[in-house]
């Protein structure tokens, strides 16, 4: 499982447990025959964990319910990574936590419902584990014929984040957000080109209180994972249709996670205070208080 602290892994869970949003991400991301037979309107985010044979939890990232056409459900299973590197381990990992499902599925009425296990990637390198568990067993073609009966095979739905076209997607959040996490390694001329554009796309969101909302953990974000002053982040808002509100909310942002006085061309370094407080579990706008 990603570490629940990971800046990327937070942004996108907080994002995504937004039930418009959740249902726009999986229209533009799953495929169009599973999306013909769900009733994406009936999503809801359920109780995703699950205590294993040894006693210790065992915590997903996030488990969705979407109840089928058909009257029955299925469970979507998505499991987010952002490792910057392909990790093998994440087909053992998804079949303990589908196991863990089922289990849960059967204690409770004794019947399965679907679980389609949905990984969201971003990793500087392109994807290249495939999406089936069965084919990362190292075996001729003839021994494949004869052991595959024997293993537990399923596919994985893979959303590789620098291969997808966010204007595609109905949901400006959306757009904003994974547009922002799409580029975050870029370097800063292109970064900050990129952020510019993003800011301006903010502007068709209507809800003011969602937009500061937005604002917020964009700025929380950017300065937990990139070495870039403020003064950058505010001298584009002040060429955009934004007021002074949002220059004063970057700044004072960056205060919570700067030690003031402490800036030298580029923000030395990341706060340990605010990492802390995240790593405790801390709610951004406890952090941010």
């Amino acid at each position: 499982m990603s570490d629940m602290t990971n800046p990327h892994d937070r942004l996108i869970r907080e994002t995504l447990q937004d039930k418009e949003d959740a249902i726009s991400f999986f229209k533009n991301s799953l495929p169009e025959a599973v999306i013909e037979l769900l009733d994406l309107n009936g999503l809801e985010l359920t109780q995703s964990s699950f205590i294993s044979e040894n006693l210790k939890e065992e915590q997903t990232d996030l488990l969705f319910q979407i109840p089928l056409k058909s009257g029955k459900k299925a469970n979507i299973y998505l499991l987010f990574e952002h490792k910057s590197y392909l990790d093998e381990a994440v087909f053992s990992q998804l079949l303990g936590y589908i196991s863990a499902i089922y289990k849960s599925q059967y204690r409770a009425d004794k019947k399965y419902s679907v679980v389609i296990p949905f990984v969201f990637y971003h990793g500087e390198r392109t994807w290249t584990l495939g999406n089936s568990f069965q084919d990362r067993f190292i075996l001729s073609k003839n021994e494949e014929e004869v052991f595959k009966k024997y293993i537990p095979d399923f596919e994985l739905e893979v959303f590789d984040l620098s291969k997808v076209d966010l204007s595609k997607l109905e949901s400006i959040t959306l757009r904003v957000i994974l547009g922002v996490v799409q580029k975050i390694w870029e370097g800063d001329t292109s970064f900050l080109s990129h952020l510019g554009e993003v800011f301006e796309l903010l502007t068709g969101l209507k809800n003011e209180s969602k937009r500061v909302e937005i604002f917020q953990k964009l700025f929380l974000y950017i300065f937990n994972v990139r070495e870039i002053e403020p003064t950058e982040i505010t001298s584009l808002l002040s060429h955009s249709r934004y007021n002074r509100e949002y220059e004063d909310l970057a700044m004072t942002t960056a205060e919570k996670l700067i030690q003031k006085g402490e800036m030298k061309g580029k923000v030395e370094t990341k706060i340990d205070i605010a990492r802390n407080m995240l790593l405790d579990g801390a709610s951004l706008e406890y952090v941010l208080k």
